[in-house]
């Protein structure tokens, strides 16, 4: 009985550890910044504006402020004028 208590405790500390560490690297990967793009009226098309995140909090704007234009990210890829900007962004803390 005593031989297979000290094998067990090294096996659930094991697969304890490696849940942790996926945790780990699944929250980091949503805490990722995201360009913000407004909508340029005079152009007709969205423009890049300041770095936000997806996490929720204070909303993201152009100055910072609470009464700034709101900021939008695209749920496609990355580029200079994307066709649309619906993903709503906040504040990088």
């Amino acid at each position: 009985m005593k031989n297979y208590i000290l094998p067990a405790v090294l096996i659930l500390i094991g697969t304890g550890t490696a849940f942790a560490t996926q945790n780990a690297k699944s929250s980091n990967e949503n805490l990722a910044a995201r360009q913000g793009y407004i909508f340029n009226s005079s152009t007709n098309q969205w423009d890049r504006s300041v770095m936000c995140e997806t996490t929720l909090g204070p909303i993201c704007t152009v100055n910072g402020l609470p009464t700034g234009q709101q900021v939008f990210g695209t749920s496609g890829p990355e580029v200079d004028h994307p066709e649309t900007a619906n993903v709503e962004l906040y504040k990088i803390n």
